[in-house]
């Protein structure tokens, strides 16, 4: 049997059509928006040589909730010049507001420090936590970049 154009056009649109079915079903590139961000700030101005806390606040994108376990973390690098109490610090599960597994009132985080001069600091540090969408369900865990700027007197 002699292929006609026919026959070669439907080998061709099936071969077309079985890729296009094929690339339906890998997920497109997305990417999560940063649903929860820092602020970090001090009572008192740092002294050097003198113990101060970092006090670690929280705001949330609308229409997103954190998991209260796995706790919030906060892995923190030490640098040159800046004595940290701990390098990784956990923010208690607990919230008496929840009835669930979410925080009602996200927690405040505090890091210690001693900075052996006065001058400027950037911390280097890692800010984990999970969240799931309000609108439809999705979770995951979040790791973001973050920068603790310590102003030492």
């Amino acid at each position: 049997m002699i292929p006609t154009p026919f026959m070669v056009l439907c080998g061709v649109m099936k071969a077309a059509l079985a890729l296009f079915l094929m690339a339906q079903l890998v997920a497109p590139n997305i990417t999560i928006p940063q649903v929860m961000s820092a602020k970090f700030s001090t009572a008192t101005p740092i002294k050097a040589g003198r113990k101060a806390n970092v006090t670690v606040s929280f705001s949330l994108l609308n229409g997103y909730k954190i998991n209260r376990d796995p706790t919030i973390t906060l892995t923190v690098s030490p640098i040159s010049g800046v004595k940290l109490e701990s390098s990784s610090i956990e923010a208690s599960p607990v919230d008496k507001k929840s009835t669930d597994e979410y925080y009602v009132d996200l927690p405040a985080l505090r890091v210690g420090v001693t900075a052996a001069k006065a001058g400027k600091y950037e911390l280097p540090g890692k800010l984990i936590y999970f969240f799931c969408s309000k609108t439809d369900g999705f979770c995951s865990k979040q790791t973001v970049d973050v920068k603790i700027p310590l102003q030492v007197e």
